[in-house]
């Protein structure tokens, strides 16, 4: 074709664009709900604080006997509240719901530390769903200081969630991977899509098709995929930002807010570099000639796949984590290649008849997409490997992970086919005729269509935690491993710790039975009698794990454990048989340097074992994980 003067739009935009013109609609549907709801006078949100004493902000004497929220709707669910006194957890007593079902009264025992304090509550509904949580500070006085302080606490008056969330520190911000809603799914599924065909198309635009450029509608295509991936970035990156913080959707809209993702993780990191990265692929897609041209190719296609890139880093832990990062990156980048080549190729490429060049971006295609099938199933295996193991059919996390695969598999066999058909029909072709351009669309489309199912269902997987537990950087070998068993209740789970040194401490309980039916998990460990003043316990409430399955403390939010000695470990869970008498048992935790104390854990009464086989320190075997905790 003579590059002369552009060649006219193809008769066939409508078609090509409908699939952008179907998202673009729903997103806009979605953003429209949002404006109709903050403007709306009665707004269904999760439950929020409507008084407390001591009042956020207030000064306390350190003989505070209890802390009382005042729910601004009845709370349905147990109440989880945690506490940290001067940088150390405070282990509260009792946490009771009044009458009302509104009033959450927290008791506390012994002398608080003087510093400040931070109480992260949470409450759930009757089917133990969050429905709402935050943050209220306050500050300890020193000794007699305090006196006139106390009243002023009793004092407090109402304060809303805002001003409970005022000043907040990375303390109370949760892990990312442990948060999921439906504006996190929309965002990233959004997000996934439109990043994917960008970085695609212009991979097989520079590879086969230099050309591209030159048409209106491979335009028109590629800034519709930055707006359909801008959109869901940004969608993605207000949702987050709002739930690391367990905040309402419209306290994410401030941009500040966004800085709290660089404490949520690696997935909260990426998030932010992702929105960065998108918003300069603009000045791609404005010139998208740029791919091209050799003083700004490398730049042009860099920085989409810099985009792709955070994608990759959604999920960072687990065994051989070096290992699964690169396994990730490289599986992002190169089903960005399959998927967003594939798109191009059926909306664009084979949009209508044409001349010579798009007989040659057909054949680029397969040289483009092969390699890149072959990187994204043995990445694909190596990530199976790595965080499923043998939990395929036994953790839902690895059914999906199963019907995911078979769709990549059916992907690939129509792409084969495909491929076979243009290879046949285009041998010695030097032109796109009408016929051939509309079955080759309708195989490469089907071949498209199954790719935005794998999207989609990677979206899916991402809103759960893979089936192997994480090893915790022993090699699969925790320092720590209890297992529980009550015959009466049918209570069964293992209790793993890792490093079991003094410091944050990875906490890691799996459930093997009941398969449903378990309410009220924690886990509390209790300092040695002979503690300093200033160590306290710690209690893990578990509320996610309500069956088989598995929880772990996120990144970063391990077991906080104040001095080395003998540690006392306590579970409390109840199932549908009965309530577990508790079970509680001493563990070892050394000092940082590996010295151990020199007493030997004194042998629990009888009493306290559960029978049969009572508590039994064993190599930890592979175990399945559904939900990671914020810690």
């Amino acid at each position: 074709m003579s590059t002369s003067a552009p060649p006219p739009e193809r008769c066939s935009t409508r078609r090509a664009l409908a699939p952008f013109a179907v998202l673009a609609a729903l997103l806009g549907a979605f953003v429209g709900l949002l404006i109709t709801a903050s403007g709306s006078s009665v707004v269904h949100a999760a439950n929020e604080l409507a008084e407390s004493s001591p009042e956020n902000g207030a000064t306390v004497p350190p003989q505070l006997t209890q802390i009382v929220l005042v729910m601004a709707n009845e709370v349905t669910g147990q109440p989880q509240v945690s506490l940290v006194c001067d940088n150390n957890p405070v282990l509260p007593g009792s946490t009771t719901l009044g009458p009302d079902a509104k009033t959450i009264t927290v008791a506390l025992a012994g002398v608080l530390p003087e510093g400040e304090c931070n109480l992260t509550w949470e409450v759930f509904t009757a089917d133990n769903e969050s429905d709402g949580q935050g943050r209220l500070s306050f500050e300890v006085a020193a000794g007699a200081a305090a006196a006139g302080a106390d009243q002023a606490a009793d004092a407090g008056a109402a304060t809303d969630t805002a001003a409970a969330d005022t000043g907040s520190s990375s303390s109370s911000v949760r892990s990312a991977a442990s948060v999921s809603n439906g504006g996190i799914w929309l965002g990233r599924i959004l997000s996934i899509i439109g990043i994917s065909v960008l970085f695609g198309s212009l991979v097989l635009i520079v590879a086969a098709w230099p050309e591209g450029p030159e048409y209106v509608l491979a335009l028109r295509f590629l800034r519709t995929a930055w707006i359909v991936g801008a959109a869901g970035t940004l969608i993605y990156v207000i949702a987050l930002s709002a739930a690391v913080k367990g905040e309402s959707f419209g306290n994410g809209l401030n941009p500040g807010a966004w800085f709290d993702l660089f404490d949520a993780g690696w997935g909260g990191r990426a998030a932010v570099m992702r929105i960065v990265f998108v918003a300069a692929s603009f000045w791609v897609v404005a010139r998208p000639e740029r791919v091209i041209d050799p003083t700004t190719n490398m730049l042009a296609l860099g920085i989409p796949a810099l985009a792709v890139i955070t994608l990759g880093l959604s999920r960072t832990g687990g065994s051989m984590a070096a290992l699964g990062v690169l396994a990730s990156i490289a599986h992002v980048l190169a089903i960005s290649v399959w998927f967003g080549g594939v798109v191009l190729l059926a909306r664009v490429v084979l949009a209508g008849p044409g001349e010579e060049d798009l007989v040659h971006a057909v054949h680029g295609f397969g040289r483009v997409s092969n390699p890149a099938i072959v990187v994204t199933v043995v990445s694909g295996l190596v990530q199976l490997y790595r965080q499923v193991g043998g939990e395929l059919f036994s953790t839902g996390h690895g059914r999906v992970l199963l019907l995911k695969t078979v769709a990549v598999a059916a992907m690939l066999f129509v792409g084969m086919t495909a491929r076979q058909v243009a290879n046949a029909k285009l041998a010695r072709a030097s032109e796109l005729s009408v016929r051939t351009a509309d079955r080759m669309r309708r195989a490469f489309g089907t071949e498209a269509a199954i790719g935005l199912v794998v999207i989609l269902l990677t979206g899916w997987l991402l809103t759960m935690t893979p089936g192997k537990v994480p090893d915790g950087g022993g090699g699969g070998n925790f320092a720590i491993h209890e297992e529980v068993f009550d015959e009466a209740t049918g209570l069964d789970l293992d209790i793993y710790l890792e490093p079991g040194v003094v410091g944050q401490n990875r906490l890691v309980v799996r459930v093997n039975e009941p398969e449903t039916g378990l309410t009220g998990l924690s886990i509390t460990f209790t300092p040695p009698s002979d503690a300093p003043a200033e160590v306290f316990g710690v209690t893990q409430a578990i509320p996610e794990l309500t069956g088989r399955g598995a929880a772990g403390t996120s990144d970063g939010n391990g077991i906080p454990l104040g001095v080395a000695g003998i540690w006392t470990m306590t579970v409390s869970a109840a199932t549908s048989a009965g309530t577990f008498p508790g079970g509680e048992f001493r563990i070892s935790i050394a000092n940082p340097d590996g010295s151990v104390p020199t007493a030997t854990p004194a042998p629990l009464p009888a009493a306290t074992t559960t029978e049969p086989g009572g508590f039994v320190l064993t190599d930890p075997p592979a175990a399945e994980t559904v939900v990671t905790t914020a810690g």
